[in-house]
């Protein structure tokens, strides 16, 4: 099941409230995401065989077979890159894919060798784009949630939230927006602090006592742990301390702890 965003869209729309923050975050959060569309260039940049030949497969990975031979001096233009291959193209209009060792024994139009750029603990401090998948609990529902984030600095980030809890008689859907502060983004186990606010719509079972469903508005804080791991990947800790803005006389309070994989580039 996926969060229900209609629910969401047809509160914004039918409430008209002077809380105008999170109208405003949600603003936010779908900027960043069309602003993360690349546009793959249409020319590729072009290497000449340095070796007696290069092997080219029909995937990326030893065991798919061989069915071309780049020989030397002749020129293949670099496509894409996944993992640790790459997919190039021949001057005749072969594509095949080349291990990243045998790229780097390719020379460049200047005559100089390629060079193959390695992702490193250096690009997870000073990463751009982050996102992830996370499972956990908040207040004794299940919850799973996707996130996306932009650094606009190596300490400072804006992260977008949207996920979905289940209780024994509870369920909700929630969006946040969240400010992260990273002090120190070179280490490889980098805790940060995290805070921010947001949408929670609950829905409750037949056998509950109270039948009507919610929408509340949430703010949060909390402190989280980051662990490079190795590539583009790593693994996120967090906790959270949720306030929940109700109508009635006293607001809640719930606590979120997660953890999850993320990606960064």
């Amino acid at each position: 099941m996926t969060p229900h965003l209609g629910q969401y869209i047809h509160f914004i729309r039918r409430h008209s409230s002077p809380h105008m923050t999170v109208r405003i975050l949600l603003i936010v959060l779908v900027f960043c995401s069309l602003s993360i569309r690349n546009v793959q260039a249409t020319e590729y940049p072009s290497v000449k065989v340095a070796e007696p030949y290069l092997d080219l497969r029909t995937g990326p990975g030893r065991g798919y077979p061989v069915t071309q031979i780049v020989e030397r001096g002749d020129w293949v233009e670099v496509m894409v890159r996944r993992t640790d291959w790459l997919k190039v193209r021949t001057a005749k209009g072969f594509t095949g894919w080349a291990h990243q060792n045998d790229i780097a024994r390719t020379v460049s139009p200047d005559g100089e060798a390629t060079q193959i750029a390695t992702v490193s603990a250096d690009d997870f401090a000073h990463r751009r784009w982050e996102t992830g998948f996370k499972v956990g609990s908040f207040s004794g529902a299940r919850t799973s949630d996707l996130y996306l984030g932009y650094y606009f600095t190596d300490n400072l980030s804006v992260e977008g939230t949207l996920g979905e809890a289940y209780g024994t008689s509870v369920d909700f859907n929630f969006l946040n927006i969240s400010l992260t502060h990273q002090p120190w983004p070179e280490w490889r186990y980098s805790p940060y602090l995290t805070l921010g606010g947001g949408i929670k719509n609950t829905s409750y079972s037949k056998t509950a006592i109270q039948v009507s469903d919610r929408i509340d508005e949430t703010l949060h804080a909390g402190l989280g742990l980051r662990v490079y791991l190795t590539r583009h990947l790593m693994v996120r800790g967090e906790y959270r301390s949720v306030m929940i803005l109700t109508e009635q006389a006293k607001n809640e309070e719930s606590d979120e702890w997660t953890i999850g994989l993320s990606a960064f580039f």
